[in-house]
């Protein structure tokens, strides 16, 4: 089946475009975590400007900026904990250094959330028991982190032949039980309906999106994955 998609053109190189869910939804008016992974291409230079421009056009009530900064630090296998924690909250720093402009474009109610911040919300701790327990005790919902985390170590291996692959599960075991529990539910609790991102959801964010979600929280937590479009060059004049 071809994927639909609805399309919002910047005044730039790229257009950004929402997938099936942003073309059957009504968007205006909602709340949206734009979630943003510090080092990733996609979130820099016309891309991200491309990306705040759908989400102006789009019409969103408020739009808050979720900077994934020091979830990072977990992939930093070879810092000491406290050293990789400093050097991600450093690169966050400067990532919202280097784009405050294109921010600054955001034309709806908007707002920017550290990962710091959070972890340290009162809401978190419960949600992370349940995470927690269920990779403990779900099959289901373990095969699921498990074969996310296979996915992030096949292209780890990619990158480095030589990657220890124990410590690099382990690692990425506490990226996900970490992420997965504030990306949802705790921001489908807290009211927000999409989750804005540039790939789809991993089959770990999905079953717990299922899971913890879907009937807790019924249209809280949808994802709208992005997809960028170059724009044609515009013909020269004759």
């Amino acid at each position: 089946m071809t994927e639909q998609t609805t399309e919002h053109v910047l005044d730039g190189r790229t257009k950004a475009s929402f997938g099936q869910n942003g073309q059957k939804n009504d968007l205006s008016g909602r709340r949206a975590i734009l979630l943003i992974s510090v080092g990733q291409r996609y979130h820099e230079g016309d891309k991200l400007r491309a990306t705040v421009e759908l989400l102006n056009r789009t019409g969103f009530g408020q739009v808050t900026v979720a900077v994934a900064d020091t979830l990072q630090r977990t992939n930093y296998l070879a810092w000491d904990p406290v050293e990789a924690h400093r050097r991600a909250l450093r690169e966050g720093d400067a990532w919202l250094e280097r784009n405050s402009k294109i921010l600054g474009r955001l034309s709806v109610p908007n707002g920017v959330l550290r990962w710091d911040e959070a972890l340290q919300d009162p809401d978190y701790p419960r949600f992370l028991r349940r995470i927690r327990d269920a990779y403990r005790d779900d099959p289901g919902y373990r095969g699921a982190v498990d074969s996310t985390i296979r996915n992030f170590i096949d292209r780890m291996v990619s990158r480095d032949p030589c990657v220890d692959i124990r410590k690099a599960f382990d690692g990425c075991l506490s990226y996900l039980i970490e992420e997965c529990p504030i990306i949802q539910p705790m921001w489908a609790h807290q009211g927000y309906d999409h989750v804005v991102y540039p790939q789809p959801m991993t089959a770990a964010m999905a079953e717990t999106h299922r899971l913890f979600v879907a009937r807790e929280y019924p249209g809280k937590g949808s994802w709208l994955s992005l997809r960028f479009k170059k724009r044609a060059a515009a013909p020269a004049a004759a």
